[in-house]
Formats: structure tokens, sequence, C-alpha cells
């Protein structure tokens, strides 16, 4: 079973020969047709390098129906996963505009909400060819809406410390939730907030959106400055917005504790890339839940590691968890390991007696259409940052590694100046697309590269 990796695709599909008109072209679509590439198994080599139209930086990559969809600070393009060629694009070169862009969880339309002096519109695209199936005018003042904060059928804004949920289609009003009397929503730890709007943060998957809530009696309960607080976990339908199911007093709200400063709690919420499964950080642990029914899958997904280190989640679904974790006192590659929930029974794992070496970083998962990641499982093995032979002395990342499953072959390091630049950052990602696995900087004045 390839951990939550999408399913291979090998249809024909009407999207795209590789016509690429002027960049100051606002909007330019593909035409013809495109064999769209299966989500690799691994990787070995450097399929293609992109970089972003001049003055354009990233804000993230999703992958889309044909490739990845770069979503930038003034526009969005969507480039073939296979050969990194330029599909199709909406840019905006226009002095005073401000974007947001986002893809929709099931990877099929591109949302692109524009603000500039006179007016203000939303626009719904295919993914695969850059099409405009929808366009309406946006009644709104200032920012444009976070369009990260979006499911397969609305995208959602806060509102008087509850969320508005607006139509993709029309933009109109779909429906409104606001918390209990004396219950507040909290941020998730690893999510971007609504900004200058509030200060809390919704996890959201193709049918559902999932929050944290603090209410006065968990106050009350509790220490004015405790570092730990009970809340609820509240799940709602994405389409209606009516409650799908919660939890209560029993999600796990953390803070930091500082005498001068009054710091806001937050949670550990993350949903899987195939959006099978949620994970919640509760007062029993690591808790896996069905997202459509609230099911309890396991109570504590951390009693699977191993008792000698510390382990952290890199990945997820609603029968496996992948684990890394290091011998106390290691300094090289952790160990990844592939663990069935059920039961416990690990199924594979990756091993290396070379000099290798790497740090992966803690899983946080709020959007999974968007989810990029430092270390990746894909069907064959771990794509990971780290470095060999000296580097490992100097403990710095220069390189990607791919770490089969079961050490059957030996690991893969992919070297270029431009990988080097990427992972060295310390911000380096990856997120897996139809054609490739891309690995690329956020907020950089950027550069991709698709690995296959």
């Amino acid at each position: 079973m390839a951990l939550a990796v999408a399913a291979a695709l090998s249809l024909i599909v009407g999207i795209g020969v590789f016509t690429l008109l002027p960049r100051d072209h606002e909007h330019f679509t593909s035409d013809g047709e495109l064999e769209i590439g299966d989500v690799p198994r691994e990787i070995d080599h450097i399929a293609w390098e992109w970089d972003t139209p001049e003055d354009h930086s990233i804000v993230t990559v999703m992958p889309g129906l044909a490739g990845p969809v770069v979503v930038m600070e003034r526009g969005v393009i969507g480039l073939d996963g296979t050969t990194g060629g330029e599909l199709w694009g909406y840019l905006s070169d226009l002095d005073g505009s401000d974007v947001s862009a986002s893809v929709t969880p099931d990877g099929r339309s591109a949302v692109i909400a524009e603000i500039r002096e006179g007016e203000n519109r939303v626009s719904l695209l295919d993914s695969g060819t850059g099409e405009i199936q929808e366009r309406y005018e946006y009644p709104l003042d200032s920012e444009p809406p976070s369009l990260l904060n979006l499911s397969d059928h609305d995208w959602i804004e806060a509102r008087d410390g509850g969320i508005v949920a607006r139509d993709l289609h029309s933009g109109g009003i779909a429906w409104e939730y606001l918390p209990e009397r004396g219950c507040e929503i909290q941020a998730l730890r690893g999510s971007n907030t609504f900004g200058d709007t509030a200060d809390y943060s919704v996890a959201t998957s193709g049918e559902h959106y999932v929050m944290a809530e603090l209410c006065e009696e968990h106050r009350e309960e509790g220490e004015p400055d405790a570092p730990r607080s009970p809340g609820n976990l509240v799940v709602l339908d994405a389409w209606t917005g009516e409650i799908s199911w919660t939890v209560e007093d029993d999600l796990l709200l953390e803070r930091e504790t500082r005498s001068e400063i009054d710091v806001p709690y937050s949670a550990g919420i993350n949903v899987s890339r195939d959006e099978s499964a949620l994970l919640a950080e509760t007062t029993s642990g690591s808790t896996l839940f069905v997202p459509a029914t609230g099911e309890v899958l396991h109570d504590d997904l951390r009693s699977l590691q191993r008792d000698e280190g510390p382990g952290r989640i890199i990945d997820f679904d609603d029968e496996n968890v992948v684990v890394s974790e290091r011998t106390p006192g290691s300094t090289g590659l952790p160990e990844f390991t592939n663990t069935r929930t059920g039961d416990g029974e690990i199924l594979r794992r990756t091993s290396t007696e070379d000099p290798l070496s790497g740090d992966p970083f803690e899983y946080h998962r709020i959007r999974p259409a968007g989810s990029a990641s430092y270390s990746l499982p894909l069907d064959g093995g771990v794509v990971t940052p780290g470095c060999v032979d000296e580097c490992a002395e100097r403990n710095i990342d220069e390189t990607v590694l791919f770490l089969p499953w079961e050490g059957k072959t030996p690991p893969r390091a992919i070297e270029s100046e431009k990988v080097e630049a990427i992972v060295q950052s310390g911000r380096g990602v990856f997120v897996e697309t139809p054609g490739s696995v891309v690995l690329y900087r956020p907020g950089s004045e950027g550069h991709l590269i698709g690995l296959a």
C-alpha cells in the first residue's frame, strides 16, 4: 500500500501542449492533449527544473490534475509534472494588485482572488488546462480572502469569532458557524491564522473543516496561567456547515508560559494526505479518527514507537503511520518505519550503514491538498534532505536522499548546486504531484526541481 499516495493516473485528457505565451500575458491556457504522469514510486534523478517569472516569489506549490500548480504572490502557473513545461498561467503585472490563490483538495480546480483598484474578482479555473470555469465580482474592501482555507465546495473567512463559508461558484454566503456562547476557536500549530482578521485557524479537507475550541468551563476548571487545558474538537460538514461530530473536553490545548505575555493556546490537529484520517493531540495521546464519523482508529499512535528513542510522526493514513526514529547518541539519518496501526506490526523500514545524515521535521499538515513535507514517504521509500561523507560532520544538509524501504537497494543521493541551495536553507520541502516529486523553497523568488 502506498501511504497516502494518490492513485496513479494514466488517462489521456484534453489538456495541453507546451505553447508558452509572453510573460506579460495575463491569462494563457493549454491547448491539445497531454498524457498525465503517475505519482513516482521512487526517485533517482532530476527530471526538470523551472524558474518563476521575474519579480514573482513562490507562496506554495500544490498538486493539480496534470502536475504542480505554483501559487505566487501575483499569479498562478500550472506545470506539466513529467516535463516541467508550462501548461497555463494567470499572472497579474499591474501595480497595486493583490492576489490570493489555491487549489481545491481534490486537485481539480484552481481558485484565484484578485484585488485591484476598481475591480475585485474571483476566478475558478480548471487546474489542468487553466480554462476559466467561473468568474464573478467579489465585494471586498481591502485584502483578498485566504484561499488556503478551502474545501471542494467553498472557502471560509473569519467573522465575529466564527467562520463564514462562500460558495466557490458564486462567492455567495453558503453558511455561517458561530461557536456556542462562551467558547472560542483556537489556533492550530503549524498553520497560518486568518491574519489581521482573526488569530485562530481551521484545518480543512475536501469535505470537512476541523477546529479546536476553548470554553469558559475549561478556563474555570484550570489555573489562569496553566500551560495546558482541555478543549473541544469540532468537525463541520464543508457542504452544509452542520456539525458532523465533536469530542468534548478531551482535546489537548497547549501554550508557552511567559510571565509578562498572555500567550494563546493552540492545538495539534492534522489531516492525512488521502483525507482518510484525522490526527489530534488529546489527553490520551496522538489519537487517530475517521474524519467523516469521529470513529477512533487508535488511541495513541506514539505508543507504537520504540521505547529507546524519541520519534516523529511524518505521515499517516487510516491504516498506517510512518515515524522517523533516531537511536540515542546517533548523528546519522533516522530510521523510518511504516507501522500498521491496527496491530502495531512494522510492515517496512528504511536502514543504512552509509555515512548519511539528515534531520526530518515534525509533522504539520493542516491542509492535505497543499501537503508539502520535509520528509516524504513514497511507495518505494522515503525522500528526505540530508548529506553524504564530510557534510555529516558539519551537520548540514546538502543533497536530497532517497531511502528505499527494507534497504533492498542502496540509498540514492541526488545532487546539484540548485538542490544544495534549497536544502541548505533549512526550508526546502517536497510535494508529490502527477509525474514528479517537486522540491522547492516557500517564500523564495524561486526555483522548482522535479524529481523522478
